[in-house]
């Protein structure tokens, strides 16, 4: 695991025998040579491959795919794996997330030199598959059902280790990023099924020991964390959904319920989720509030 300093974002290599999968790939191609770069050195210290057979998006904002283009430049015959629903995604969102990528204090340059690259292997909705990485690795990804931080998240689970790769349904650097993309009253199911995806890879070869089960979860910015930790900002964001859907039920302003609100983030990340959990409710059926 590599992590970008800039915003704590965390890049994981898988490797074995035969090459390595790549979760995530960074912002821009220029970041994304260095990762390489740092991860050919690493590989040659350990006698593995500097090949990749593929690389998987766990969502498709500007920080964990914006770097594909550049992954597919070194290795053209690696395949890029994501959320059945991500192509679109980025279809109609990729060009604003350049213009993010530059408010949260990437290159201006290097993010209009970007080239978008979609997943072309599509894991469907609510389902997950193996995938083989060459004869003596693999990981369990688990396309999530309902939107959580995005409408494409997927959750990367490496059974020989114990590990959760959790994209940003997770984060330790920060509250959770709840922006105009994301479904908070959905997302904490989002995290329970990640916490669970363990029993999918039951019987693998290359599972995990007796032990069993996740060891570890690494969130998409920021330290490892255990599933005490994750199963907590699951409650919390449940938490913060309940309150959101109390305060719209009492037709108060966004305003008011940030500032009256029960809430355990700050405020930028309170007012993000309040803003985003209003349109949400405004949209339903039946949803008038009350005047």
């Amino acid at each position: 695991m590599a992590q970008v300093p800039a915003l704590k974002l965390n890049v994981t290599a898988v490797a074995g025998r035969d090459g390595f999968a790549l979760i995530d790939t960074g912002s821009y191609e220029r970041e994304t040579r260095l990762l390489l770069a740092g991860l050919a050195a690493a590989l040659e210290a350990h006698d593995l491959p500097y090949r990749a057979l593929a690389v998987v998006n766990t969502h498709g904002h500007f920080d964990h795919c914006y770097g594909n283009a550049e992954v597919l430049r070194q290795f053209p015959d690696a395949c890029v794996i994501g959320h059945e629903a991500l192509p679109d995604y980025l279809r109609i969102r990729g060009e604003e997330g350049r213009t993010d990528a530059v408010r949260f204090g990437m290159p201006e340059a290097d993010m209009a030199a970007v080239r978008i690259v979609p997943p072309t292997r599509l894991v469907t909705r609510g389902g997950a598959e193996v995938y083989a990485v060459g004869s003596d690795r693999s990981l369990v990804l688990e396309a999530v059902p309902d939107g959580a931080h995005t409408c494409a998240d997927l959750v990367v689970y490496v059974p020989h280790c114990g590990l959760v790769v959790a994209g940003d349904l997770v984060e330790q650097s920060g509250p959770p990023a709840c922006g105009p993309d994301s479904f908070p009253f959905t997302w904490p199911d989002a995290i329970r099924g990640a916490l669970d995806i363990a029993c999918l890879a039951a019987g693998d070869a290359d599972g995990p020991d007796d032990t069993g089960g996740v060891r570890g979860v690494l969130p998409g910015h920021g330290e490892m964390v255990d599933t005490v930790f994750a199963d907590e900002q699951r409650r919390e964001i449940a938490g913060v959904a309940a309150e959101i859907r109390r305060w719209h039920a009492r037709g108060r302003s966004v305003e008011e319920a940030v500032a009256r609100g029960a809430w355990p983030w700050d405020a930028p990340a309170v007012t993000a989720a309040v803003t985003r959990g209003y349109h949400l409710l405004d949209l339903a059926p039946g949803s008038a509030r009350r005047a």
